[in-house]
């Protein structure tokens, strides 16, 4: 049965969502956990840097690197990409971590190849308000993300090509002092073992992915490549892509399943965790 989120989940949505549906330039995350609102901005527009903080001291700053489709977010249509600004569903456990590693000092960064929105205002448009809208629906959940690009051409700046991190590096450099530490840096995305091309996934499952260029990317940066299904713990659940929305759907039915049963063995704790992720998903998708 279907659980409905914790009231402390629901108060957390709503808060969130009250400073970001209200214009607010910040909105009230917590998210070093010291009990004061970090102040955080909010990103609205492609390669804004107002949200990433410099590192303490001369540290270079280290990034998570995040695809968008397939890895944080899967259009409500079926196609690959969103076809309008509303055409997104952000993914499960996606925010749990980003909101783990920003607590950790990275710097959140979603990078997207969007091949073709360069031959239309409308389609950049579309292309941009998409990715805000992930990034609103992510930061409702209580994680942040502090950047986000997309390629809109077919150049440098296109995945496997490194245009859109060497860019974030001279942004990071401009503000901070100095640039991305690689050495600490990675790249999380669908992208890996493109069919007929690639060897084996590391698990041993035969290459299966529409591309490779995130795996790509991750090898010309000479930074350590995931999987959503790893990074994201889908595997869990036996969750290896997401490519359609009825797949969310069975996911978190499937979410639902695992709560039930852990508390049928009395793990009360696990089972409302695992409830709250599958409702909260339920409630900013406005599934």
């Amino acid at each position: 049965m279907r659980k409905l989120p914790s009231l402390a989940s629901l108060i957390a949505l709503s808060l969130v969502a009250c400073a970001t549906t209200a214009g607010e330039e910040t909105d009230d995350l917590d998210v070093d956990g010291d009990g004061k609102a970090d102040g955080i901005l909010i990103v609205k527009k492609r390669r804004s840097m107002t949200a990433v903080k410099c590192p303490a001291g001369t540290a270079k700053a280290k990034v998570a690197f995040f695809d968008a489709d397939s890895t944080i977010r899967v259009s409500k249509t079926g196609v690959v990409t969103a076809v309008s600004a509303t055409d997104v569903n952000v993914l499960p456990f996606a925010a749990k971590e980003i909101k783990r590693l920003a607590g950790e000092g990275y710097v959140i960064a979603v990078v997207s190849n969007q091949g073709g929105v360069g031959t239309s205002t409308a389609k950049f448009t579309i292309a941009e308000k998409a990715l805000a809208l992930a990034v609103s629906k992510l930061r409702k959940q209580g994680a942040p993300v502090h950047y986000f690009d997309f390629a809109e051409a077919y150049d440098n700046f296109r995945k496997p090509a490194t245009g859109m991190a060497d860019l974030l590096d001279d942004k990071i450099t401009t503000k901070c002092g100095e640039g991305i530490d690689f050495s600490k840096s990675f790249m999380v995305g669908d992208s890996g073992y493109k069919t007929n091309v690639d060897g084996p996934h590391p698990d041993g499952r035969p290459a299966d992915d529409f591309s490779n260029t995130d795996r790509l990317f991750a090898e010309n940066l000479d930074i350590p490549f995931h999987e959503p299904t790893d990074f994201f713990h889908w595997r869990d659940y036996e969750v290896f892509n997401i490519a359609k929305p009825w797949e969310l759907m069975e996911f978190l039915d499937a979410i639902d399943a695992r709560a039930e049963e852990l508390r049928a063995d009395g793990d009360e704790d696990a089972a409302t965790e695992l409830e709250d992720e599958a409702a909260s998903n339920r409630v900013v998708n406005q599934l």
